[in-house]
């Protein structure tokens, strides 16, 4: 299929010696296409990045804005050079005129996989009646030819990412439309899947996306974004905060009495290196301009069932609409990091800049400078 070859767009731009080779790979703010279910339209958001048979390879979706709708379509692309250079593969397509969003890799008896989630085109707030569905792919062939994307969860779930216990189980957090509550979801074959126990179920709180992470001792964390009430919702005004879930296995009950206070991880990717478990999310300004960032954190503290901390590494180059990162690594201490992000210049209020154009970047973390 068609190859691409991006050049970075601002190479010299950084957050210290720990973030280099910062650059754009998908340009939105010159696209002028329509067609955003075959080619790359204005506004570019949603990344995530996987290893899979030796190469990088990320998916983003492209529309003309991050307003739901079915135009708009998913883009997966295959690197050999670690993020130097990319090939596109393959595009999927919105299907059953919903929109189509937030996808991540996954594997299935040795094969890519895909998961994403489709909606209906309304607008409203906390999720509500968007009728999700989360759907799901499989590549045969190293993702250049996909199956049809097909249902892979229950009606009004929004499946986050997906993450694999050490034997194979397959995990996923899932939040209820109209952001309500946060369930555990789990398959043997990543296409089959069942709900298990709540993670979290305080409407008022407006929880929502969920990224699990597996511990050393086979524990799981869940860290459950919330949003808080109508005031808060836009995270600059009032609380921010992220609650720690812990549970053991089965997973069938979930401590939640724990939270990071002042931090709201929104669309999250967490990673461990060696023992430590660093987390690419967006960051929120308590201001009344409204703007926000994507920031590396890392969670210190009892990282089996314990108290946590969280501390800021530093800022990535984003303004605007930002954040849904994806990490994949090169080495034993550095990581390729994907995101999004509206024109930096301008630094528009989130609220404003989810209407125009953004683009994806990418850098490397070397994870040895912090």
């Amino acid at each position: 299929m068609r190859s691409w070859l991006l050049l970075g767009l601002c190479a010299a731009c950084g957050g210290g010696d720990w973030l280099t080779d910062t650059h754009i790979i998908v340009d939105g703010y010159h696209a002028d296409a329509s067609d955003c279910r075959t080619a790359i339209c204005p506004h570019n958001e949603n990344t995530d990045l996987t290893v899979f048979d030796g190469a990088t390879y990320l998916v983003h979706r492209t529309a003309m804005s991050q307003i739901l709708g079915p135009n708009s379509s998913l883009r997966i692309s295959r690197s050999d050079d670690h993020g130097r250079t990319w090939n596109l593969l393959a595009v999927l397509p919105a299907i059953d005129g919903r929109d189509l969003r937030d996808p991540c890799f996954y594997q299935i008896g040795g094969r890519l996989a895909l998961k994403a989630l489709t909606r209906l085109p309304v607008t409203s707030t906390r999720d509500s009646d968007v009728d999700t569905i989360a759907v799901g792919a499989v590549s045969p062939d190293g993702g250049q030819t996909w199956s049809p994307l097909a249902p892979i969860g229950p009606e009004m779930w929004s499946y986050w990412r997906i993450r694999d216990d050490a034997a194979g189980v397959h995990y996923s957090a899932a939040y209820e439309d109209g952001d309500r509550s946060v369930a555990l979801f789990s398959s043997v074959d990543g296409t089959a899947w069942s709900r298990g126990a709540q993670i979290y179920g305080r409407a008022e709180d407006t929880p929502l996306e969920t990224e699990l992470v597996f511990v050393p001792s086979g524990k799981l964390l869940a860290l459950v974004r919330i949003d808080g009430n109508d005031q808060e919702l836009l995270g600059n005004v009032g609380r921010l905060r992220t609650k720690v879930c812990w549970a053991a296995p089965p997973f069938s009950s979930w401590d939640c009495s724990r939270e990071l206070d002042g931090v709201r991880l929104d669309g999250p990717v967490a990673f461990f290196h060696g023992s430590r478990l660093f987390v690419v999310a967006r960051k929120h300004l308590i201001e009344p301009e409204g703007r926000k960032r994507t920031a590396l954190y890392e969670l210190t503290g009892d990282l089996d069932g314990g108290d946590l901390a969280i501390v800021e590494h530093g800022e990535l180059p984003s303004a605007g609409d930002t954040s849904y990162a994806g990490v994949a690594p090169i080495d034993r201490d550095r990581v390729l990091v994907t995101w999004y992000s509206s024109q930096i210049g301008p630094d528009d209020a989130w609220a404003r800049a989810i209407f125009g154009a953004s683009d994806i970047w990418q850098a490397t973390i070397d994870l040895s400078h912090l």
